[in-house]
Order: structure tokens, then C-alpha cells, then sequence
């Protein structure tokens, strides 16, 4: 049942919506802009993934706010793509902080500690890739997205995945095809993950030609926010059923206004805590031999 949602999906999503994460360096006036990103696959049974937002960023900074959260795997306590949350970037500091207006906390964290938030599964799923192969090129000719005049970039994918956790197991070979598209008027939307960020989904993996290829890839894309993102995917198991699913991210209403400094602040009278996962890692990482026993009891339980 934990993998009737692969992993390796949500986790390929996540470089796509750090897309959304955007700073404008020396900018005089901002941007803001909505966006959402909805997930059909073939085991869905007609339910549809989606999530839905708004993001601004300004002088350094970044904002993005959850108005709309349908994925189960997202929405855990904690996390932070659940409905009444937003993530603020600091440039400066390139530090995260998640906001949770529902319990008035905010927790602080850098580019890894977010990316292994986003996923509950990420202490408890082994998982083996080889086969490697991740590349990315221009796409010619270019085309027209909502009016703006876009340039076309393809990322290709291919691997074979084996995946377990406690007596559950699956092997699967994945490829997906995600092609992009950056409308160069917003060009001052930079992405802070396109650097360093990219290699931070391969924590997801835990695979370092994925991670280095990855990286690679990523490098030749545009270094901007894309307006329109589409990812088709395959998975094949060991007896050839395939399985396909697409995620299509939209990005709309791009404004250029002056954005309050305030936005990107802690709102007053809000206290720092630490998020259940990174508690939990620090919980395992200092845990005693007798408390093993404990701990497998505990496997399927997800901090509250």
C-alpha cells in the first residue's frame, strides 16, 4: 500500500515545484503569480492529485502560499505544502523557513533538511537504481504559452528501480519525459535550486550517478521559472504492465507591483519548532542498540 503511490513520482515532482521558488536580485518592483500542478496516473481511479497556490518574490526573497493541497503524500502534519503554509526563501542566508499559520510556528532549514520534509518515506524505503541515464536539450521551434513567447527544453529520464520497505518490494523500470517551457521576459525569476538545489532531489535516491546526472542535466536548461511544465511517466514491472501518469504544473497571472518587505517576514508572536522528520533523524541518530525493538514497531507511524 505505501507504494501504490511510487515514490520515485513524488520525488521527481519536487524539482519542478522548487521551480516555483524564484528571487529577483536588485529588482526594483516584484512579481507575483498563481500556479497549479495536477497528477493523473492510471491507478488513480479518475482522482487527480493536484495543488494549487500563489507565489511573489522581490528583492531577494521569495514567498509561496498552499491554497490547495490534494496529495496525500504532501499534506503531512509538518510538512510543508499543507493547506495554510507557505515556505519563505532568504537569498541572503539561502535559508528556508516554513511558516505554519494554523499553529502560528515557523521552522528554519537549509536546501537538504526541505526536500526530505517533503517526503514521508524517506527513512523508510530502501531503494536501488541502475541503468542510469538523465539528459536534457533545446527543443526547436519554440512556441506560444498563455500569449508569452517561450523557449522549449526537454529532460529525458530512464532507470531501473528496485524499491522496499519492511516485506514489501517492487522493481520497476522508469522513464519520463519533462519538457518545459521559460517565458524569457521573466527572466529575473531565478530558481535558488537550479545551483545546488537539483542535486538535492537525489536525497529522494540516495544515488549518486542519479544525482550527478541529474545535476548535469539540469544545467543545460533555461536558469529561469518555466510558465508551463509536463512530465509523462512509465513504470514497467517485472511481468511488462506498464503504468503512466502525467503532471502538468501551470504557471499564471504574472505581475510585475511593489510586494511589501513584510511579506517576506515571520508574522510577530510566532514560535520556532522542529519539524517531526528532522526530530525523528535526530531521535535516530542518537538512539541505543535496546531501543531497536521499539523503533520496528514503529515503522509505519509518522510523527504527529
Amino acid at each position: 500500500m505505501l507504494l501504490s503511490i511510487p515514490r520515485w513520482r513524488a520525488a521527481a515532482a519536487i524539482p519542478a515545484l522548487a521551480l516555483l521558488l524564484g528571487a529577483t536580485p536588485g529588482a526594483t518592483k516584484g512579481i507575483s503569480y498563481d500556479f497549479s500542478m495536477v497528477t493523473t496516473n492510471d491507478n488513480g481511479k479518475g482522482k487527480d492529485m493536484t495543488m494549487a497556490g500563489k507565489g511573489m518574490v522581490a528583492g531577494g526573497n521569495a514567498r509561496i502560499e498552499f491554497t490547495d493541497v490534494n496529495m496525500p503524500q504532501m499534506r503531512a502534519q509538518g510538512g510543508p505544502f499543507a493547506e495554510g503554509s507557505y515556505i519563505l526563501f532568504k537569498s541572503a542566508t539561502k535559508e528556508f523557513i516554513v511558516v505554519d499559520t494554523k499553529q502560528k510556528q515557523y521552522s528554519s532549514m537549509n536546501q537538504d533538511q526541505l526536500m526530505n520534509l517533503t517526503s514521508a518515506l524517506t527513512n523508510i524505503v530502501k531503494v536501488e537504481m541502475t541503468n542510469v541515464h538523465v539528459d536534457a536539450d533545446r527543443v526547436q521551434p519554440d512556441t506560444t504559452v498563455d500569449s508569452y513567447k517561450t523557449e522549449h527544453y526537454r529532460m529525458t529520464q530512464q532507470y531501473h528501480m528496485k524499491m522496499s520497505v519492511a516485506f514489501i518490494h517492487s522493481e520497476n523500470d522508469v522513464s519520463s519525459v519533462l519538457d518545459y517551457y521559460y517565458a524569457s521576459q521573466f527572466d529575473d525569476l531565478i530558481n535558488p535550486y537550479m545551483s545546488s538545489g537539483w542535486s538535492s532531489s537525489g536525497n529522494f535516491f540516495n544515488n549518486a550517478d542519479y544525482t550527478t546526472q541529474l545535476k548535469a542535466a539540469s544545467s543545460k536548461l533555461h536558469h529561469g521559472v518555466p510558465v508551463l511544465m509536463v512530465m509523462h511517466s512509465t513504470t514497467t514491472d517485472k511481468k511488462g504492465k506498464a503504468t503512466s501518469g502525467t503532471t502538468t504544473m501551470h504557471t499564471t497571472n504574472l505581475v510585475r507591483a511593489d510586494i511589501p518587505a513584510s511579506t517576506f517576514e515571520i508574522p510577530a508572536g510566532y514560535t520556532k519548532y522542529e519539524p517531526p522528520q528532522q526530530a525523528a533523524s535526530a531521535q535516530d541518530a542518537n538512539a541505543q542498540p535496546d531501543t531497536a525493538k521499539k523503533k520496528k514497531k514503529g515503522l509505519f507511524h509518522l510523527p504527529r
